[in-house]
């Protein structure tokens, strides 16, 4: 079977067509992490908003301040594309992730999630 992209073409293509930022992080020449975040314009607000969709660093690459490197430079790479909030859905109990998170400013609401799946 042949296949018709490699992974990182693949990988390329998606993200030349879309307005998601992914963003690695590398140790020793080996990946231990990753931050996901989608940024969109709706008519309904002037300036662009975001989402982190996905923040996750290896069990043993933790508590080396990876994941709020990734925070930092997603946020700034957000901020380039002119954006000014940035909206974060995690687990209630995600405890270590919300303290990241926290710790990088951002503030907890109070509001209901819904979901519906098809």
């Amino acid at each position: 079977m042949k296949l018709l992209f490699n992974f990182e073409e693949l990988i390329k293509m998606i993200l030349n067509h879309s307005n998601e930022i992914v963003v690695i992080a590398v140790m020793n020449e080996v990946p231990v992490g990753f931050v996901c975040a989608q940024y969109y314009q709706s008519i309904c607000y002037s300036d662009p908003s975001a989402e982190i969709t996905e923040l996750y660093v290896t069990s043993h690459a933790r508590r080396k301040g990876i994941a709020s490197k990734l925070l930092n430079y997603i946020e700034n790479e957000l901020l380039i594309n002119g954006v000014k909030s940035v909206k974060v859905l995690t687990g209630k109990k995600n405890g270590i992730t919300i303290k990241t998170y926290v710790n990088s400013n951002y503030i907890m609401k109070d509001e209901q999630v819904l979901q519906k799946k098809f």
